[in-house]
């Protein structure tokens, strides 16, 4: 009988958990403390999967070492990341960027890749089909498929690729259900395998789809199993005139991990916004997702400093925000993709 969202997660509050070791070999995801009230939950282990060995084979290309995590930001299109750069003092050791499928795009898609990676940055690169996900999955866009991996096997170093984030918006017309995205996230990771193997499919969703309210939804039905890594995209959801609560990053993803088995995830997207009554608010919850990633097999999370598309706030960061990023940046744990 299948098990309903909120009993998988009251299991997951009752299992005993043990000491991660690698995003890339399986890792335990333990509970650790959280500065705020939110109610959390943690994430049910097997004793095989808790007790596995490390691989000696990197589960797939760039993967970090144990508790290390490739720490970086996405910026809006007109800002310079050479420029936030120099003031944060480090370069960025994940880049997310996107893409929209025309003419010009996958030669724009492997000249970002070729910058971050010439600057010591992981890319972390998404663009939508162009055509719907059945089409995709069936073959029908190849070639497509096929230029863009030659384009990003020719990259000097590791790449992550992501074939349309939050699928969930977009869901509705012929050939656009989740079981369609599935396939196509299996055709794009058989043909990435075959033909791009330093270029790692990463299927990103958003957290919507894991929260425990949304009853409507089964992630199950979203979820690849083929993937190497998973990804998600996570906000503490409060701002100072939304009314919603002050959320932490672990508990946010506490909702997500009772699903994904031991895959390595990637934060395609996350963000905090400034509290005026409570300077350093926004700062300490940064610090306090950093600590949660390395404990808790995330193998990279991209920052979304930016005010595009946020009805509730701009989450650019400043002040005592992006000191705190820059000496996170700075920090002997993060991943570099050399």
């Amino acid at each position: 009988m299948p098990i309903a969202r909120r009993g998988l997660l009251g299991l997951g509050a009752a299992a005993a958990l043990s000491v991660a070791v690698s995003g890339c070999s399986s890792p335990s995801r333990p509970s650790g403390p959280r500065r705020a009230t939110s109610p959390t939950t943690t994430r049910p282990r097997e004793t095989e999967a808790a007790s596995r060995p490390a691989s000696a084979e990197p589960a797939f290309a760039g993967c970090p070492a144990p508790t290390q995590v490739y720490f970086g930001a996405s910026l809006p299109a007109d800002r310079s990341v050479a420029d936030w750069e120099a003031t944060l003092g480090a370069s960025l050791a994940v880049h997310r960027s996107y893409f929209t499928p025309d003419q010009n795009e996958i030669a724009q898609l492997a000249h970002q890749c070729a910058d971050d990676l010439a600057h010591d940055r992981l890319p972390h690169v998404s663009m939508k089909p162009p055509g719907t996900w059945a089409e995709v999955a069936s073959g029908g866009f190849d070639a497509w498929l096929t230029e863009l991996l030659g384009a990003l096997r020719q990259q000097a170093g590791p790449v992550f690729l992501t074939i349309h984030h939050e699928p969930e918006n977009d869901v509705g017309p012929a050939g656009m259900a989740a079981p369609d995205y599935v396939a196509m996230q299996r055709h794009v990771i058989r043909l990435a395998g075959d033909l791009a193997p330093s270029v790692t499919t990463v299927p990103v969703l958003q957290h919507w789809t894991f929260d425990p309210l949304q009853r409507g939804t089964d992630p199950r039905s979203w979820i690849v199993p083929e993937a190497a890594v998973l990804g998600v995209d996570v906000y503490n959801p409060w701002s100072p005139t939304n009314g919603k609560p002050w959320r932490t990053f672990g508990s946010r993803i506490d909702e997500v991990l009772p699903w994904i088995d031991d895959t390595p995830l990637a934060i395609g997207e996350y963000g905090c916004r400034e509290d005026p009554s409570d300077p350093g608010s926004a700062a300490a919850w940064l610090r306090d997702a950093a600590e949660y990633a390395r404990t808790h097999g995330i193998v990279s999370m991209s920052y979304f400093n930016s005010g595009v598309h946020a009805p509730d706030g701009s989450l650019e960061l400043h002040g005592p925000g992006e000191r705190a990023f820059a000496e996170l940046l700075g920090s002997p744990w993060v991943a570099r993709p050399t």
